[in-house]
């Protein structure tokens, strides 16, 4: 009989241990509410509760890995030293480092809470967490390194996220975000990250997404303004497309570099800033429109990207390109430069190894100016370079220009002076440019105003249709040579 009541004694006692402790607790004396059962692995707590409190949880229930503060309220401390030494806490705010390194997996906090402090569940091993929409702040490296954390929500009512607040959480993988600004390595090395949720996002900060190398799609949101320094560098990102973020000013250096699986970038003409190696060694990039506001191709931009297609790589807008820009492009044969072009920079056309032909025709006023090493590893004398005929002296006479085999064309001025008779007429169909004569058509080339050519059309038919939906132009110059060797020139615009 007594051995029965041994045994039904000790069952009680592992069926105590295995459930959650509840008390009721004044400021600083949750020790006293808790007693001898420090052990215990999961702990349910109303009434209030200070700073002290953290710390006697933190350094004396080292087994507890469930914690359930819904039921209590944080107040004010000031008294001695305790945690980090400090001696004045705020009311309704878990302590910086009040958990960092803890067991603690699951803690349902105070809905009356308005801040997380720095490092408050740094390295800890917390799974889940769901943050009370009375929250307004998340301090510094709040969850970094938590190393088993799954996914989060961040209300939108968290007006600060601090910086690094979830760096290298090694099992994160979704993310709803309601705030505006994600400061500097918020996420930076988050590995499985995923889904991101973020409507409302108007400042990215640098290394914000470093590092994520799971992280295959992001939405940009329309209110988006800036995109800080790395802020996607070595991210897991197939495509980017920003037609949306019409308010997008600048994209921060590198901030997409070394993204090994980026095929697509669709870019917003509004933006006027592109950093230093932003898309820099992306090699899979094929598709890239530069913003017609963005006149300055910064230094190693697209240095490595190998598989770009260069239609609309650069805008006739662009009046310098930086150095060591387009470096390694040895996958092209032929390239025109912008319109706007004034100076290319040191060994910005490095090893482009495969170039025939490149097209300066559409560069009206002089000779843009270079660096050093410019054409590095490119065989000039095999390569044509087209120019108009009214700068053709200045580019044989220029240093790194003159190596080139110059091929003078026809200005503006020249085409329009042929002679004109009324036998052709051309209009536009949406991007169907059609041009009709009243006899056989042996040729049409299509110019810019600038004399940049566009195409030359074959042609054995008293008409010819072109499209011209490629084409970032909208006053066009069409010259038609008729079978009977007639020359006709017509200024269209679409």
């Amino acid at each position: 009989m007594n051995i029965k009541l041994s045994f039904v004694a000790l069952m009680a006692s592992m069926s105590l241990c295995a459930s959650a402790i509840t008390v009721t607790s004044t400021p600083g004396n949750l020790s006293s509410a808790v007693g001898d059962n420090i052990g215990e692995a999961s702990l349910v707590v109303s009434g209030e509760i200070n700073a002290a409190d953290f710390e006697f949880i933190a350094e004396k229930m080292t087994s507890l890995t469930s914690l359930d503060l819904s039921g209590a309220s944080i107040v004010a401390y000031s008294g001695n030293p305790i945690l980090l030494g400090r001696t004045d806490y705020v009311a309704n705010s878990v302590p910086a480092y009040a958990f960092a390194g803890t067991s603690i997996e699951s803690i349902a906090l105070p809905n009356t809470l308005t801040a997380i402090e720095e490092g408050a569940f740094s390295t800890s091993r917390l799974k889940s967490i769901s943050i009370p929409s009375s929250v307004t702040a998340i301090g510094v490296g709040a969850f970094s390194n938590c190393d088993e954390l799954t996914s989060v929500t961040i209300p939108s009512t968290v007006s600060s996220l601090g910086s690094h607040a979830f760096v290298d959480c090694d099992k994160l993988a979704t993310v709803e975000l309601g705030v505006t600004t994600i400061n500097a390595s918020t996420f930076a090395r988050c590995i499985s990250l995923k889904s991101v949720t973020a409507v409302s996002l108007a400042e990215i900060g640098e290394n914000a997404f470093s590092g994520c190398g799971a992280l295959e799609e992001f939405a940009f949101a329309s209110s988006l303004k800036t995109i800080g320094n790395s802020a996607f560098q070595a991210s897991g990102l197939k495509s980017i497309d920003f037609s949306a973020s019409e308010s997008l000013d600048s994209i921060g250096a590198w901030a997409f570099a070394k993204c090994s699986a980026l095929t697509t970038a669709v870019m917003n003409d509004n933006t006027s800033r592109i950093g230093e190696g932003a898309f820099f060694d992306n090699a899979a990039l094929v598709s890239f429109n530069m913003p017609l506001a963005c006149t300055s191709v910064a230094s190693y931009i697209f240095k490595g990207n190998t598989s770009i297609d260069t239609t609309n790589v650069l805008s006739h807008n662009v009046a310098s390109i930086g150095d060591y820009a387009l470096m390694d492009w040895s996958h092209v044969t032929s390239f025109t430069l912008p319109n706007s072009l004034a100076y290319i920079g040191n060994n910005a056309f490095e090893g482009w190894t495969s170039l025939t032909k490149l097209n300066a025709e559409g560069i009206a006023n002089e000779v843009p100016e270079l660096g050093e090493n410019v054409w590095n590893e490119v065989e000039q004398a095999n390569v044509t370079l087209s120019v108009t005929k009214d700068l053709a002296n200045d580019f044989r006479a220029a240093d790194q220009w003159k190596e080139f085999t110059i091929n003078e064309v026809s200005s503006v001025e020249d085409i329009l002076a042929e002679d004109v008779v009324n036998r052709v007429s051309a209009y536009f169909s949406g991007f169907d440019l059609i041009v009709k004569a009243d006899s056989e058509i042996a040729q049409v080339s299509i110019y810019d105003s600038s004399a940049r050519q566009y195409a030359v059309e074959t042609a054995n038919s008293d008409e010819v249709v072109i499209n011209t939906s490629d084409w970032d132009c909208h006053l066009y110059i069409v010259k038609v040579i008729l079978a009977d060797g007639s020359v006709v020139t017509i200024k269209i615009a679409r």
